[in-house]
């Protein structure tokens, strides 16, 4: 009887183990050794195979919910699997486009920056989609950008000196000139660098409103002024999208783990907590799925570490300007996942993420 060298008997594990979850992830259905034999195209006999996933169940790998049916992968499975995802499918070259054409078309009708990249990653995901920035009450300001999207709408861009950046999108009744509008951001940056937020929003309201007379732009101050004093006083920012695809996945996901779920999302202050802790504390090398490499992080059920997310995965990344992070993009979903493509898309989405913030960042006002 041949004997395997150790090195081509684990790759052989390693392998079944990947097809094991893939298969599940795709098909929700526990994998039998005649599905594999039939199908795994391994080359080898079916009584090799039954060895392997025993193998493979002693080791915390798999398990068999019924003694005569197939196997579904753990935590530590769906771990072994995320961690040799670089030697998956990346994400087609054809979806990074279709991403990059539907985030651009995207930034063009927003009405909030970051609402909108949690909207466009639970779309592309199928999941729920997040973004956290960070807080800026406590920072001076760097500059401010205001960029033309449509006649009516600006967009806001706020860059403090810890590299915080606050981004936010204004409709008003009124067009503003790309010209008249480039000339405000050339005043207010003069007036208002250095100095805190709350004390920005008090400068525009005294010095700014009562002397002009251009009706688009007292608008667009005015509401300038209401965010900048909002965003003194606000918790760190944390838009999500797509909660319903997981509450309508019932095929997955139980009545329990719905409002497990739902009460923990109800305290947001928890939830965004974890995501802060997640930012500071990396609990394991993280992953890059591109040439890039950009870091993605994923943490897959009891992992978590906390109970209402035990049967629920999340693929996050921090995006970065200046290498300072500055906010936290994520899917969070039911553990069956389909890890690689979900690593993809959000590895793509921060770095494209950072590259716009990153342009605006270093632009410079002329005199």
């Amino acid at each position: 009887m041949r004997v395997l060298k150790p090195e081509d008997a684990r790759n052989r594990k390693e392998k079944i183990l990947n097809w094991v979850v893939f298969n599940y992830v795709n098909t929700g259905r526990p994998v039998s050794s005649d599905l594999i034999t039939k199908e795994g195209s391994f080359n080898i006999s079916s009584a090799t195979i039954r060895n392997v996933l025993k193998e493979l169940e002693e080791e915390g790998y798999l398990f068999q919910p019924h003694t005569s049916g197939g196997r579904i992968p753990t935590d530590k499975g769906y771990r072994a699997y995320v961690d040799n995802v670089s030697r998956m499918q990346r994400l087609a070259l054809r979806e990074k486009e279709l991403l990059e054409q539907e985030y651009e078309r995207r930034i063009e009708q927003l009405d909030g920056f970051l609402k909108h990249t949690s909207k466009m990653l639970s779309e592309m995901s199928q999941c729920a989609g997040f973004v956290m920035s960070a807080d800026a009450e406590n920072d001076l300001l760097k500059r401010m950008e205001l960029i033309s999207l449509a006649p009516n709408t600006v967009l806001t861009v706020l860059v403090s000196h810890a590299g915080i950046i606050k981004n936010n999108a204004f409709v008003l009744s009124s067009p503003i000139e790309k010209d008249d509008l480039r000339i405000l951001a050339i005043k207010l940056n003069r007036r208002l660098k250095d100095f805190s937020i709350i004390e920005c929003s008090n400068i525009i309201k005294t010095e700014f409103l009562p002397v002009l007379r251009s009706r688009g732009i007292s608008e667009l101050l005015k509401k300038i002024a209401d965010y900048l004093a909002s965003s003194a006083h606000a918790e760190d920012a944390l838009y999500m999208d797509g909660l319903s695809r997981i509450y309508s996945n019932f095929e997955d996901v139980s009545p329990d783990d719905i409002r497990d779920l739902a009460r923990l999302l109800e305290e947001k202050e928890r939830f965004s907590g974890m995501l802060r802790r997640r930012l500071r504390e990396s609990s394991r090398p993280a992953i890059s799925s591109g040439k890039t490499g950009h870091a993605v992080d994923v943490t897959i059920g009891s992992e978590n570490n906390i109970k209402e997310f035990k049967n629920f995965s999340l693929v996050s990344s921090s995006y970065r300007i200046n290498d300072k992070t500055v906010g936290m993009i994520g899917i969070l979903g039911y553990k069956r996942m389909e890890y690689s493509r979900m690593i993809s898309l959000v590895e793509t989405v921060s770095r494209m993420m950072e590259e716009m913030l990153g342009e605006w960042d270093g632009l410079e006002f002329e005199d």
